[in-house]
């Protein structure tokens, strides 16, 4: 069996080319978007600090912190937004956490995570996540698997406690940094 030279060198440049074009397509796709894509982010990353602090009627980024924002209403400060993230059973959550003034949380809102579908995801319906608003707890939240759960305490998700506790322990962290903000830890 003789190799020809342009059966194979024919096909690996029409690949080439094509690769080429395809390459340069998503180049200038993801330039013209990017923008678009910057502003969409920001939307999202304002709507879901409204959804943890809904009290405010704005926000503005601690100067001495990246994840988190000092939330006004009418100029005044009424609490904080903070972002935290920890690792979970799909990969990292991100989750904002609200707490006002009076040291209570406002809202918990997770902003992205890859936990399974009808599982983990349940971690975004409101009824697991409004557990979380009561008065902070000294040491922070703690999950348990069955009965009602108490002052301090969030009801795991059945069939997703890894979920359960990722996301309580990133409202932990958020704790902790309120704790930091308010001079206390």
């Amino acid at each position: 069996m003789k190799l020809n030279v342009k059966e194979i060198l024919k096909p690996t440049l029409i690949l080439v080319v094509i690769c080429v074009v395809v390459t340069a397509c998503l180049a200038v796709t993801n330039a013209a978007t990017k923008d678009t894509i910057k502003a969409r982010d920001a939307a999202d990353a304002k709507a879901s600090r409204q959804i943890a602090l809904p009290g405010a009627d704005s926000f503005e980024q601690s100067a001495d912190e990246k994840t988190c924002y000092i939330g006004k209403k009418n100029g005044k400060e009424i609490g904080w937004v903070f972002t935290t993230s920890t690792a979970s059973y799909g990969g990292d959550i991100k989750v904002m956490t609200g707490i006002d003034n009076d040291g209570k949380i406002t809202g918990v809102v997770l902003v992205s995570t890859s936990d399974t579908p009808g599982l983990g995801l349940n971690a975004k319906k409101e009824s697991f996540r409004n557990q979380y608003k009561q008065q902070v707890p000294d040491k922070g939240f703690e999950v348990v698997k069955s009965g009602n759960a108490g002052k301090g305490q969030i009801n795991a998700l059945t069939g997703a406690t890894i979920s359960s506790k990722a996301v309580t322990k990133a409202v932990n962290e958020a704790i902790t940094e309120y704790n930091k903000v308010k001079g206390g830890d």
